[in-house]
């Protein structure tokens, strides 16, 4: 292989993680409640994995609904999974979780495990599909979106999940009003009950955790008012950052799996290239060339691993017509150069705005032991900007899917214990 084709494989792979589902044939159809909406599609709910037939021993999983919210820009398709009856006595002491997903999906690739799996632990579920993907419209003829667009989306999505927990909570109140956990509410300030019961925590897969850290990055990087440079005016300093940690962010934490470096791709590109040009290129082809949509074999090694994972090969067909629903137009690559490698770090990979005596907002990173797309190094980056030590689970890069999902799940369900859980 000659140098030109190792810098044009560099090239594209520089490509890959900013790669994302845009503008898609499957769109919100015509409605007089979206107006925004005018162009016609498909509004067939995509199909679970696997057979929806359960054993007579087998409790019945939570459903999965999908719906469309008015957010302040789109029409935005979304999942939603509640606890049932029996499980939403626990689900006053659990915060929402809104999953993110990552390029080539949107909110189906939570729906076939993850969202039954945590509301039967009690904790209401919601997914967005962001801008672009398959069931959000990102308008007429658009091609391109803006990392600051899909951050305005997932701000929204907070405020409806926020909004739609307190009147959960107002009706869960009515029902129980002597129960223990309206005793509990009482001793609580307004404050309190909002933070605990409202705000969600992120999680996220792939590309959905940079659009986390640059929510993160505009909701914590706040520039100072005249006002407070008066204050501050012959203050000694503790540290040279702007008036940072001011407000009260409206999320309780933050999970992200496989998710993509705040340096971005250039520095796991040339390990790539170092490590192996068969596997570079595979990459490459694969998603930045889109390949994985028509080659099975490439797209199952590629997101599921070598081995079987439990993904037929009806299934695998299926999900790679997701892969072309959601993949029809691409994120705004010169305006992502702009900011990446994310410059909100210290010498040490740290995030800056957890100095000054912050106290970090709950955090877990989670790599996988057979990703073929985010390397063990790009895990420990993204864990030291959090200022956490990286899990590792056994699983391929898509840890929602195939037969290991599971153990994904686990470790985000031992840290949401830990870190929220108030028990009876």
């Amino acid at each position: 292989m000659t140098l030109k084709s190792v810098a044009f494989i560099a090239f594209l792979f520089a490509t890959i993680f900013d790669s994302h589902g845009t503008a898609s044939g499957f769109n919100a159809a015509k409605s007089s409640k979206f107006p925004g909406n005018t162009r016609s599609c498909s509004s067939k709910k995509p199909e679970p994995l696997h057979s929806s037939s359960t054993s007579p021993l087998q409790p019945i999983a939570p459903a999965v609904e999908t719906k469309r919210v008015q957010l302040s820009q789109v029409s935005a398709e979304i999942m939603t999974c509640r606890p049932r009856s029996h499980e939403s006595t626990l689900s006053p002491h659990r915060p929402p979780l809104l999953f993110l997903h990552g390029s080539f999906h949107s909110s189906w690739c939570w729906a076939e495990h993850y969202m039954p799996y945590f509301a039967s632990h009690g904790y209401s579920c919601y997914a967005l599909s962001l801008r672009g993907t398959g069931g959000t419209f990102a308008g007429e003829g658009v091609k391109k979106v803006k990392i600051d667009e899909h951050v305005q989306d997932i701000t929204d999505m907070i405020a409806y999940i926020r909004q739609q927990q307190q009147e959960q909570e107002e009706k869960e109140a009515d029902r129980h009003s002597n129960s223990s956990s309206s005793i509990r509410r009482s001793t609580m300030s307004e404050e309190e009950q909002d933070l605990e019961y409202c705000r969600p925590v992120l999680i996220a897969h792939s590309f959905g955790g940079l659009a986390i850290m640059k929510y993160l990055e505009k909701n914590l990087l706040i520039v100072p008012s005249a006002e407070d440079d008066d204050v501050r005016a012959g203050e000694q300093q503790t540290h040279s950052l702007p008036n940072m940690n001011r407000r009260v962010l409206d999320i309780s934490g933050v999970v992200s799996m496989c998710s993509v470096p705040p340096s971005g791709n250039g520095k796991m590109t040339m390990r790539f290239l170092k490590r192996s040009l068969r596997d570079s290129w595979k990459i490459t082809a694969g998603l930045a060339m889109k390949k994985c949509i028509r080659d099975g074999d490439l797209c199952r090694e590629l997101f599921f691993g070598k081995e079987d994972d439990g993904i037929s090969d009806e299934d695998l067909t299926r999900i790679q017509k997701y892969f072309e629903r959601d993949t029809v137009a691409t994120i705004d690559l010169m305006d992502l150069a702009k900011r990446l490698p994310s410059v909100h770090t210290n010498v040490s990979g740290k995030a800056v705005f957890w100095e000054g005596g912050h106290v970090p907002i709950p955090s877990l990173v989670i790599g996988a032991t057979e990703d073929f797309i985010v390397d063990k190094e790009g895990v420990d980056e993204l864990g030291r900007y959090y200022g956490v030590e990286p899990t590792m689970v056994d699983s391929a890069h898509d840890v929602m899917l195939g037969s290991r999902w599971e153990n994904g799940a686990k470790a985000i369900l031992d840290f949401l214990k830990e870190q929220f859980v108030v028990e009876k």
